[in-house]
């Protein structure tokens, strides 16, 4: 009998009508399994794809937690045959389904070949859209949107097996995520990823360059030196990477691809290395792969290095060469440590003969700074705003500004002001008046709150912003 026939619809309408009122009676389980045996004989006529599609997601969703890989695949596979549910809201909760599935199920789960038979062309434009949302302690969240999710997921299963065919089918949605999906500061570094399996190394390295320009992280640096066959430049890289540490439990990768490396020519560095990994591991039960064992079994008897970030310090030239050789140099000065209108210290740094205004976080370097200091700075434009790539010291300083500061400290203006207290919707610190900045550490010790009517000293600043010092009981 043709499935789509009438004769064929009115026999199964009742199946598919008990189904949905199970459904309805949040009986999910059952409404599925009272399809079951249309979804093994593949009778489901194109006039009920949709009705039946949400009984299989309701399926997934309300028993993600009890079920096997295999019900999971079965039940992925029955929805697959509907041809007519695609793009559809039904066809986007389906994948997002199946990408929070996949993490639960990666060793048996192949999500590539999900992807490429679920199409990934029928993606909706809000798909590519982000989401905002409040954790419980008030904070603001920006959840992914489901594209990136999913492209974050295929990068995942990628890096398993990168098969050319793979690479060469799913390089076009990645594309699409990078233009449709600017702000995700990992695609970047999927693609260049993606041209390196390509073996287009040069196109890979270039595009990791290109992303060091804007997103200077800790681990853009290490996987460039991960694709790089100069083994002083690599070095260089992993060291680079180690100056801007991430949280130690997510550089165990790191710092045992540079005790490889320094195996030969510095055992006492690499045994610090291979000590670090060997110690984080530990404390979190996780396991040590085999090759770090060899490891420490070679380097067993060596005293690990004490002085490991003057060692990355002073290897990290031929890394910022690499990225940055065509940016040029500017001597700045230090002029001080501001707080911005989030609550958080920033350096400035300055040249005003060339009009160079730049803040950036403070480093241990920065910390120990004076004001009037100079230091060599590769600034980079990038959509109307400087971006900080490198600070080194130097021994100069500008007498100068250092003469001005002085003056400013002892002509620096306290006045008593009194106004109404408003709290941003980010951080712990507060405004008076909107004008007059209260730190952190004063809002929390007098408990300001929204609306509170409060008089204060406030005292202005070199940069011409007031900050609060004191509250007037």
């Amino acid at each position: 009998m043709d499935i789509n026939s009438q004769e064929h619809i009115k026999a199964i309408a009742p199946d598919v009508a008990k189904a949905y009122q199970l459904g309805k009676e949040q009986k999910y389980e059952e409404a599925y399994q009272s399809l079951l045996p249309l979804f093994e004989a593949k009778e489901i006529p194109s006039y009920f794809e949709e009705p039946c599609g949400w009984t299989i997601y309701r399926y997934l969703k309300n028993n993600e937690g009890r079920l096997s890989s295999r019900d999971i695949r079965k039940a992925l596979a029955f929805y697959l045959t509907f041809a007519s549910c695609k793009p559809s809201t039904l066809h986007s909760c389906i994948m997002m389904q199946a990408a929070n599935l996949e993490k639960k199920h990666e060793n048996d789960f192949k999500f590539i070949e999900f992807c490429l038979m679920w199409k990934l062309e029928s993606l909706r434009d809000e798909d590519f859209l982000s989401a905002k949302g409040t954790t419980d302690n008030g904070k603001s969240i920006e959840f992914q949107s489901l594209a990136e999710n999913v492209a974050t997921r295929l990068y995942k299963e990628l890096k398993k097996r990168h098969t050319e065919e793979f690479v060469n089918e799913l390089f076009p949605f990645f594309e699409i995520i990078k233009a449709k999906c600017p702000n995700n500061r990992f695609i970047g570094m999927y693609i260049a990823q993606l041209y390196y399996w390509q073996g287009n190394t040069e196109r890979a390295i270039a595009e990791y360059k290109a992303l060091l320009r804007t997103t200077p992280e800790w681990f853009i640096w290490k996987h460039l030196g991960d694709i790089c066959a100069d083994k002083e430049v690599r070095i260089s890289l992993y060291c680079k990477a180690l100056t801007m540490m991430g949280k130690e439990e997510y550089i165990g990768e790191l710092r045992l691809g540079l005790a490889n490396l320094l195996l030969d020519s510095n055992k006492e560095q690499a045994a610090y290395e291979i000590g670090q990994y060997m110690k984080t591991y530990t404390e979190n039960g996780w396991k040590i792969i085999g090759d770090a064992y060899l490891l420490q079994n070679k380097l067993s008897g060596i005293t690990p290095s004490t002085q490991a970030m003057l060692f990355y310090r002073s290897n990290i030239e031929k890394a910022e060469e690499l990225a940055y050789s065509d940016v040029p140099v500017e001597e700045l000065t230090y002029s001080g440590i501001v707080t911005n209108h989030a609550g958080k210290e920033r350096v400035n740094l300055v040249n005003k003969q060339k009009k160079i205004y730049v803040q950036s976080t403070v480093t241990p370097l920065l910390k120990k700074a004076s004001v009037g200091d100079i230091f060599l700075v590769r600034v980079y434009d990038f959509q109307h705003r400087k971006i900080v790539l490198t600070i080194h010291p130097t021994d100069k300083k500008d007498h100068h500004v250092t003469a001005k500061k002085k003056q400013h400290v002892n002509d620096a203006e306290v006045c008593t002001i009194s106004g109404k207290v408003s709290v941003p919707a980010k951080g712990e610190f507060c405004f008076i008046d909107h004008q007059y900045y209260v730190p952190k550490k004063l809002a929390k010790a007098n408990n300001l709150k929204e609306g509170d009517v409060v008089k204060a000293k406030a005292k202005k600043m070199p940069d011409g912003r007031w900050r609060v010092v004191s509250i007037i009981k």
